[in-house]
């Protein structure tokens, strides 16, 4: 297995707010979220193969 040429990014952040926060810092949080991602897939050197995907998850051909 060739593992990708570059890391991604560890900014990126999935857990959402606690269960207090506003639906406008919701919003927020989910925004950003979506944006770094977005960002991140730009960089296709750090993206892992969709074949070690498939394979990790046990849907290999």
């Amino acid at each position: 297995m060739i593992g990708p040429k570059s890391k991604p990014s560890d900014e990126l952040d999935f857990a959402p707010p606690s269960g207090d926060a506003s639906a406008k810092e919701y919003e927020a949080w989910k925004l950003q979220k979506v944006t770094k991602a977005l960002k991140q897939c730009e960089d296709r050197e750090a993206m892992i193969p969709a074949a070690e995907v498939w394979e990790s998850f046990g849907f290999e051909r």
